[in-house]
């Protein structure tokens, strides 16, 4: 798997032809889409984000054949984000130069080049909202833009927006089993959480897929799915998993889940979410604490100083328990520091 969940989702399904055609066909033109060849899809090796990137953005580059006309090519950079970037049809168009930068070391002689048509599978909690078109992030008034004409490059990035997909497009994509739950997943997993019921929680989903997970042939991509899930989902850890399966009539597959947890636990990466999730809720706790106090002082002394404000921001348990009991008696400000003020 690679450093971020999401990366190891979108490459083990969208590595695999059926659901990369798959995707594809959902979002390219059909005028374009007409004129691929399909069945040639295949991976091309390699990644062409540096080092400096690969911690916010992956990507996968398809080779396809121009349909009735071999020897021509055409490649596609397929790029996921789980954020809303400003710049991403900037980064898009580095990652188109490099394609062609590589095609023509490779190529030498060569006096063209063949196309590539960029994809950006967005995932994020709302939809996409900024530009898909390079001429919209250029720092130039409309009139002198126009003036510089074609010494600019114009480009333009086919958006997959699954925030802004029905479940019920997405379940119906041309994909393989693993395709159509990765779109699932990556829309969902994050604002699902595990242990409630009702809408919006792991048990709903698990009954709105089960005839996915159970149609999976391969169970190592049922432990793949199920490694998402713990890795993503709120509150998922293995136990909770396992019974928000048996509540949603898939418990067959609680082996899975536990397979995904041992996984997770021999890289060391379960027991790190876990403390995690811990500190998470204990840092919310004392920010409730923190808030509280401020409006107990706010409410007997009156607007607070800045320097207050920031003293009770930045303090640990004890002092917000100390505090706490002295403000009940405090005649001053001071008097709830344990000194004059």
């Amino acid at each position: 798997m690679t450093r971020q969940p999401h990366d190891g989702l979108v490459k083990a399904a969208l590595s695999r032809r059926e659901n990369a055609a798959g995707a594809l066909q959902a979002v390219l033109p059909p005028a374009l889409l007409a004129e691929l060849d399909l069945a040639s899809l295949r991976l091309v090796e390699g990644s062409f984000v540096d080092e400096r990137l690969s911690e916010r953005f992956t990507d996968l580059v398809y080779e396809v054949t121009l349909a009735g006309r071999p020897g021509l090519v055409c490649f596609v950079v397929y790029e996921h984000q789980s954020t809303v970037d400003p710049l991403m049809v900037v980064r898009v168009l580095v990652y188109l130069a490099r394609v062609w930068d590589a095609w023509i070391h490779d190529h030498p002689g060569a006096t063209k080049v063949p196309p590539v048509i960029p994809v950006v599978l967005y995932h994020g909690p709302g939809p996409w909202s900024a530009a898909t078109s390079l001429r919209e992030v250029i720092d130039l008034p409309e009139a002198l833009l126009a003036s510089v004409g074609d010494h600019l490059p114009a480009l333009r990035f086919v958006l997959d927006d699954l925030a802004a997909t029905a479940d019920a497009d997405l379940r119906t994509r041309e994909a393989a089993v693993l395709g159509r739950l990765t779109f699932l997943l990556l829309k969902h997993a994050r604002s699902l959480v595990a242990g409630r019921t009702g809408s919006g929680s792991l048990e709903a989903f698990f009954a709105s897929v089960a005839d996915l997970l159970q149609a999976l042939p391969d169970r190592r991509d049922r432990v793949l799915v199920f490694r998402y899930i713990i890795e993503v989902v709120d509150d998922a850890d293995p136990r909770a998993v396992e019974e928000a399966l048996g509540r949603a009539a898939t418990a067959e597959l609680r082996e899975d889940v536990m397979t995904a947890a041992e996984k997770l636990r021999q890289e060391g990466k379960l027991e790190g979410r876990l403390e995690g999730k811990l500190e998470g809720k204990l840092e919310g706790l004392l920010e409730g604490q923190r808030r509280l106090l401020l409006k107990q002082l706010g409410s007997k002394f009156g607007p607070l100083p800045a320097d207050v404000v920031a003293r009770v921001s930045a303090a640990d348990e004890a002092a917000l328990e100390t505090w706490a009991e002295r403000v009940l008696s405090a005649v001053r400000l001071g008097d709830v520091w344990g000194g004059a003020e």
